[in-house]
């Protein structure tokens, strides 16, 4: 290895697993809940071992069949960005339902209300 490489090599070990440890901070700090953060672990902890063990990249870049392994890193990139943008909308769309429930129990309990006032008026 060159030495740019090396430099290189560090700087993505180090961002890496800066990443992992930003992850923990949120969830510690409870800005961020397991379950949701479970994907981004797993990506990070798949860059921290492509990172440390560079081989493990073009290994499974011969299995896959990739003519490239930096290819192949973008394509296990785009594959976790498509598992979490697939997993932000199963969560805004419980949070939609949850709405949704929220303000027609609001609406009742809002007639309700405006019935037992007038009730109290009579």
């Amino acid at each position: 290895m060159k030495p740019m490489d090396l430099s290189l090599h560090a700087l993505v070990i180090l961002g890496s697993v800066g990443f992992l440890l930003f992850i923990i901070y949120l969830i510690k700090k409870g800005k961020m809940e397991v379950k949701y953060s479970i994907i981004w672990l797993a990506f990070s902890l798949c860059m921290i071992v492509f990172a440390c063990f560079p081989y493990t990249v073009l290994v499974l870049n011969d299995i896959a069949g990739v003519i490239d392994p930096v290819n192949f890193i973008f394509f296990t990139q785009i594959i976790f960005i498509l598992l979490i943008l697939l997993s932000v909308s199963a969560v805004i769309s419980g949070f939609s339902k949850k709405i949704k429930q929220l303000a027609q129990a609001n609406a009742i309990l809002e007639k309700r209300v405006r019935e037992l006032e007038e009730k109290l008026n009579k």
